[in-house]
């Protein structure tokens, strides 16, 4: 039994290669890339890189997957908010005007229902996981009868292809929001392209988001009003392409492409240790019989080594070689054969080899994502200190940027499209939790007058949790300060809800955190 569960592992070790070695070429063939034969009609245009290959190279990389996981979770794993557009203000009461409030409604309802089987969050992280490791990803964004976006649908990035940008170039308008968050159109020219996936056998086309133009989604030719009528005609729908951008190509390529042979070095190093256990040859001790070795035992040395020292059973057997006394006449009389033991344990591998390189693989494929070595769960060398200095230099410099990319995206791309005038769409980041920073931030605000409703906003930024203001509450307006010295006196009569008890904790939290910062000054003083 436990030879088959074995046997089974190795198995599932080796399905997961696609370089090198013999048994994968013999057991685990790639197939043939389906589009090579739109590459020679130049139909399709052939990408740097084997989508397929590099989609699979996360399953056969030691690190690899731990820094797509890692951009995935913090750059697209927090959600969102929707927050107010330049010009859009609330009113005395808190609440912004109906048609916004309406807009607002109908933006969350889209994102909540854009699939019918899964989250928006879920769709973003497969759309990083897509960019991050081949460069590319893609969106199919669905119309209704009217034409309104109404559904987004994920595209595996190593189905899709890109055609050639076409010859002529298309009149359109560009959405233009306005001072009055109205929008106006301007008038365009632009080459578009179109994107072609193969899958199953199955040719699909699909035209750039934007296009206006009605396009045959099985030839990818360009129709006229009255063929796109008829009944037989399957449009093509819209795409949007995201991609790490590359000078010399309109694929996007991985960041982490110049480390391939970091990610190829270190799986077969592994495959050399992993090997060591089935195929180990030397014994940890040889008995060896001084004078002449018998007939057969150079055939059953070999043997003996062959089935039972090779591999993990072998590792305690020893190896007894035989031999006869020789006659000669020349020596003294009575002498006999002699035995030593010889031991072979520093011919012995002793512990994994390459580790050294390994390691310097696995910081090169690290650095190229920019990531601390926290993220990839290496957390021997640090400390409170220094951990929270690598996320703070990591949100700055490589999760913030990136969820500032997307962001543009949706409001510059999807929302125009959908006629959204008073939101913005942002994307949430990690809530925060340096407790030092946090302290002296509100304690200068406290300070400077900051009233209850701001607080509030400060705290939805604490906790990723959007904070709605309670109807008629006035005391939304008085100065924090005197908010909390009326608390603390018990002047302030607070009703059983949700919203007053959590308001109540965050101002006992308040009421710490002053406490806490004049500690700090105090003994800062001295």
């Amino acid at each position: 039994m436990a030879e088959n569960q074995e046997q089974a592992l190795q198995a599932t070790i080796y399905k997961a290669q696609v370089l090198g070695g013999k048994e994968i070429v013999t057991s685990n063939k790639i197939e043939e890339d389906p589009f090579v034969g739109l590459y020679g009609q130049g139909i399709a245009i052939e990408p740097p890189y084997d989508l397929r290959i590099l989609s699979m190279l996360p399953e056969y990389s030691n690190i690899l997957g731990q820094c797509i996981d890692a951009m995935e979770t913090n750059i697209d794993g927090f959600g969102f908010t929707l927050v107010p557009a330049e010009g859009v203000a609330a009113g005395e009461d808190g609440k912004y005007p109906p048609e916004a409030e309406a807009e607002r409604r109908q933006i969350l309802n889209f994102f909540r229902y854009c699939n019918p089987d899964e989250s928006f969050v879920k769709i973003r992280r497969k759309t990083r996981r897509d960019l991050e490791t081949t460069g590319n990803a893609y969106w199919e964004i669905l119309r209704n009868g009217r034409g309104e976006i109404a559904g987004i649908e994920h595209l595996e990035s190593y189905t899709m292809r890109l055609t050639p940008l076409d010859k002529e170039a298309t009149d359109i308008n560009i959405k233009i929001k306005t001072d009055s968050n109205t929008y106006e159109e301007i008038p365009h020219r632009k080459r578009f392209r179109r994107f072609v996936q193969i899958r199953d056998g199955i040719t699909v086309y699909f035209k750039e988001f934007g296009d206006p133009r009605p396009i045959d989604a099985k030839t990818g030719k360009v129709l006229t009003e009255e063929e796109a009528k008829k009944t037989d005609i399957t449009l093509a729908t819209e795409v949007i392409h995201f991609k790490i951008y590359s000078p010399r190509t309109p694929y996007g390529i991985p960041r982490w492409i110049g480390n391939i042979l970091a990610v190829q070095g270190s799986r077969q190093a592994e495959e050399v240790n992993y090997e060591y256990f089935d195929n180990k040859t030397v014994p940890p001790l040889a008995v060896l019989v001084s004078g002449r070795l018998a007939a057969d035992s150079v055939t059953r040395i070999e043997d003996y080594i062959q089935n039972n020292i090779k591999g993990r059973k072998g590792f305690h057997k020893i190896l007894v070689i035989e031999a006869e006394t020789t006659p000669n006449p020349l020596a003294p009389s009575g002498q006999k054969a002699g035995i030593e033991i010889k031991p072979l344990t520093e011919a012995q591998q002793k512990d994994a080899l390459f580790v050294d390189y390994d390691e310097k693989n696995q910081e090169k494929v690290r650095s190229a994502f920019r990531l601390p070595p926290i993220y990839v769960g290496r957390t021997k060398d640090f400390n409170r200190s220094t951990a929270e200095e690598s996320k703070r230099v990591a949100e700055e410099q490589v999760f913030g940027p990136e969820r500032d990319d997307f962001d543009f995206t949706i409001n510059r791309l999807l929302f125009p499209a959908m006629d959204v005038k008073y939101w913005e769409f942002k994307s949430l980041a990690p809530t925060a939790d340096n407790a030092k920073d946090m302290t002296e931030m509100l304690g200068t605000f406290i300070k400077a007058g900051m009233t209850v409703k701001e607080s509030r906003r400060i705290m939805e930024e604490i906790l990723n949790k959007e904070l709605p203001d309670p109807e008629g509450a006035d005391w939304l307006k008085e100065p924090l300060e005197v908010y909390l010295a009326k608390l603390k006196a018990g002047s302030i009569d607070t009703n059983p809800g949700d919203e007053a008890q959590a308001l109540k904790k965050f101002a006992s939290f308040l009421i710490d955190v002053r406490k806490r910062l004049e500690e700090y000054e105090y003994s800062t003083a001295e």
